[in-house]
């Protein structure tokens, strides 16, 4: 399968490398023509296009550019063949690229930053026109860089809020848990690997256990212990609440990102 990447920044790079590592025939272009033929040299075989136009033929086409660029090339992708486009291009509403490119077969991720790591979490939506065989196509592509959901697209300034942005306040609250430990007497650098194993000890628990979160909290909160004393610290100190307000502002703004692009 043939995938071309628009874009090769931090994203669309990731993506790129996650693919090429995945097998598939990748062919990437960015106007800066040094980032994409950067990206190749570290990939034998990755082919770099001279022109967004070369894309065409492709199985899928992957939109990696910024939101506020995309308006400039819409003439030029609405003339590129290929079986299924891709964005990733947020606050750009299914229903705006169905109209710009022409076509319905079109879905947007919503990555998160892990993508890099091939640990992305990524939510898929589709279109109206996207047949079963391009939404499994969809799928393994986003599947190839982490875990995948199809989700409703008014469901995504909800994702966002829990992941897209909500991976940032996992690592505010590691960084604060390990400040703790700094305060403890633990160096910062030691203090955050541990937090950062723990943090995966914890996802790791909670995805095989099968059990949910307030399970397994409780499990670890001994009568009168220390654990009990830690948790009641947070909920002293707001950490419940703030969590949920951050979610519901990221959305909001999500919300009202998806709104401007329709105007």
């Amino acid at each position: 399968m043939r995938i071309s990447v628009i874009g090769t920044g931090n994203m669309g790079g990731a993506i790129a490398s996650a693919l090429y590592e995945s097998e598939y025939e990748v062919a990437v272009y960015d106007k800066a023509t040094e980032k994409a033929e950067k990206l190749a040299e570290e990939h034998e075989g990755m082919t770099v296009l001279s022109s967004i136009e070369d894309a065409s033929g492709s199985d899928a086409i992957i939109i990696a550019v910024k939101p506020q660029v995309l308006p400039s090339l819409y003439l030029t992708l609405r003339e590129i063949d290929t079986e299924l486009w891709v964005s990733i291009a947020a606050g750009v509403p299914l229903s705006v690229l169905e109209d710009h490119l022409g076509t319905d077969s079109i879905v947007r991720f919503m990555p998160n930053i892990a993508a890099s790591a091939k640990k992305a979490v990524t939510a898929i939506a589709a279109g109206s026109g996207i047949s079963p065989e391009n939404r499994d196509k969809a799928f393994r592509i986003a599947s190839s860089f982490g875990s995948a959901y199809f989700i409703p697209e008014n469901l995504f300034p909800a994702f966002i809020g829990i992941s897209g942005s909500g991976i940032a306040y996992i690592f505010e609250v590691m960084h604060q848990i390990a400040m703790g430990g700094v305060r403890a007497g633990i160096p910062y650098p030691e203090a955050l690997s541990i937090v950062r194993d723990t943090a995966i000890s914890a996802a790791e628990t909670l995805k095989i256990t099968g059990k949910n979160a307030i399970e397994l909290e409780t499990m670890v909160c001994s009568a009168a212990g220390t654990t009990i004393e830690g948790v009641k610290a947070l909920h002293d100190g707001g950490l419940p609440s703030a969590l949920m307000n951050a979610v519901a502002k990221a959305a909001a703004r999500s919300s009202e990102l998806e709104a401007e692009a329709l105007r």
